[in-house]
C-alpha cells in the first residue's frame, strides 16, 4: 500500500474557551489533489495553520512519508517540503516580482545580489507554471492571479512537496481559472500532492481526487470525488439534509432607495445612471476595466465624480468623501480589503 505523503492524525487545538479541532485526520498521497471542505468555522484554516507552523497543536501528529515530525513553526514546515499559499497573498507591493520570489533568501555573492543568476532562475521557474510577466515588474502592478503565480513558483523552488491553496480562486476571472487549473494538472505530473480549500463546489468537482470534510471542528469523513453527488457533499458538510440547495425567496419590493444620476468621472465612468429598491438587489456587471470598481468608489465618497448625484429617498446627498458616505449610511466593501479596506500597520 502506497504510504501517504502525509498524514495528519487526531490533532486537537484548543484556544481560551474554544476547541477549534477535535481529533481531525487527513491523508494527502503523491499526485493527488485533495479537496479540504466545509462550513466557515469548520476549522480548515486552523488545521492548515498547524501544518504550516503558526499553530502548536495540543495533541495529534503529523507524519511526512511515513516518518513523523514535529512542526514547531514555519520555517520547519518549509525544511519539510510544505508550501501554503494563502487567500490573502504576501506580496511586498514596492518590489518586482524577481525580488518577491527571492525574498529572504536572495542569490548572493560576497554581499551582492546576483540579479542575473536570479533572473535565469526565475524565467526558468515562470516558465514552468506558464507565468508571462515581467521579471522587473511591480507586484503592486500585478493582477491577483499573477501574484497567486508567483508564489506557486515559489513553492516549486523550495522544492515544495505538500501545496496548500486556500481560496485561489475568489479574486479571479474565469479565464485566470481555468489557466489556474493547467497549473494544477501539471503539479500533479510532478507528485506533488495538493490541499484545495474552496467553498466553490464545481471546482472542487471538477479538479479534486478525493474530498475530506471538516464540520464543527470535526472530521466527517473522506470519500472519492468520483464517488460523490452534490447534495450528498453537502449534507456531509451542514449535518443535513438538503431538499434544496437555493431555496426559493419571496421578497417583497418596495419604493426606489437609492438612486444614482449621470456619475462621471474621467474616462472610466462616463454618464452611469441607475436606481435600487427597497428589499433589491441590483447586480452591476460588465468586463474587466468596464467601470464597476470606479462607480463604486464615486458612490461612496472613495474618488471625486466629475458631475452626477446621488439621491437617497428622494433626497440629494452632497458625497464629497467617504466619511460623507458613512454618515449617510452608505458603506462599500472594497475589492481588495488588504488594500483598501484596512490600515495596516
Amino acid at each position: 500500500m502506497t504510504v501517504p505523503l502525509l498524514r495528519m492524525t487526531d490533532i486537537e487545538k484548543n484556544f481560551p474557551g474554544v476547541k477549534a479541532l477535535k481529533g481531525v485526520t487527513l491523508e494527502l498521497y503523491p499526485g493527488e489533489v485533495l479537496g479540504l471542505v466545509g462550513e466557515n468555522g469548520a476549522g480548515k484554516s486552523t488545521l492548515m495553520k498547524v501544518l504550516g507552523g503558526a499553530h502548536l497543536p495540543n495533541h495529534g501528529t503529523v507524519e511526512i512519508n511515513g516518518r513523523e515530525v514535529e512542526i514547531a513553526n514555519p520555517v520547519v514546515s518549509k525544511n519539510n517540503g510544505i508550501s501554503i499559499i494563502y487567500q490573502e497573498l504576501n506580496m511586498i507591493p514596492a518590489m518586482t516580482a524577481r525580488e518577491n520570489l527571492f525574498l529572504g533568501r536572495e542569490r548572493t555573492r560576497m554581499g551582492f545580489v546576483e540579479k542575473a543568476a536570479e533572473r535565469q532562475l526565475a524565467e526558468d521557474l515562470f516558465s514552468r507554471v506558464g507565468l508571462r510577466i515581467p521579471l522587473e515588474a511591480l507586484a503592486r502592478d500585478l493582477s491577483v492571479a499573477e501574484q497567486q503565480g508567483i508564489e506557486i513558483a515559489k513553492a516549486l523552488s523550495l522544492d515544495a512537496k505538500i501545496l496548500v491553496m486556500d481560496e485561489p480562486t475568489a479574486a479571479l476571472t474565469n479565464n485566470e481559472v481555468t489557466a489556474l487549473f493547467k497549473i494544477i494538472a501539471e503539479l500533479k505530473k510532478r507528485d506533488i500532492g495538493i490541499i484545495y480549500i474552496s467553498h466553490r463546489l464545481d471546482e472542487i468537482f471538477e479538479i479534486t481526487d478525493r474530498v475530506t470534510v471538516l464540520r464543527d471542528g470535526e472530521s466527517v469523513g473522506t470519500k472519492l470525488t468520483k464517488d460523490l453527488t452534490r447534495p450528498e457533499l453537502i449534507e456531509m458538510m451542514v449535518g443535513r439534509k438538503m431538499d434544496q440547495e437555493y431555496p426559493p425567496r419571496t421578497t417583497r419590493i418596495g419604493d426606489v432607495k437609492f438612486e444614482a444620476r449621470h456619475l462621471k468621472r474621467g474616462k472610466a465612468v462616463r454618464d452611469v445612471s441607475f436606481s435600487v429598491r427597497t428589499g433589491e438587489i441590483v447586480a452591476l456587471v460588465g468586463l474587466v476595466g468596464a467601470g464597476r470598481t470606479e462607480t463604486a468608489r464615486l458612490i461612496f465618497g472613495a474618488d471625486r465624480m466629475d458631475d452626477g448625484e446621488i439621491i437617497l429617498d428622494g433626497k440629494r446627498v452632497d458625497v464629497r468623501n467617504p466619511r460623507d458616505s458613512i454618515r449617510s449610511r452608505i458603506a462599500l466593501l472594497t475589492e481588495d480589503r488588504k488594500a483598501q479596506g484596512l490600515v495596516l500597520i
